[in-house]
């Protein structure tokens, strides 16, 4: 297989998800610093509330997926 250095487009779709996302918490950090750390703290139990209650896109994907724990 000769390699091009062209990305597939699965890759490249990936490779743009990651980067978005890295750019988006780096955002995130960096507008999240002007509150005190209180403040923060109170802000990450808000978003683990939100996600632990299952309202949040994709819950019913996740519902739907069984849970292994161990023994």
């Amino acid at each position: 297989m000769v390699d091009t250095g062209v990305d597939s487009p699965a890759a490249f779709d990936e490779r743009m998800r990651e980067e978005a996302a890295e750019a988006g918490r780096a955002a995130l950090e960096a507008s999240l610093q002007r509150f005190t750390h209180e403040q923060r703290d109170a802000f990450w139990n808000a978003i683990g509330l939100y996600y632990s209650t299952r309202r949040h896109p994709g819950a019913d994907e996740a519902a739907a997926q069984p849970t292994v724990t161990a023994a």
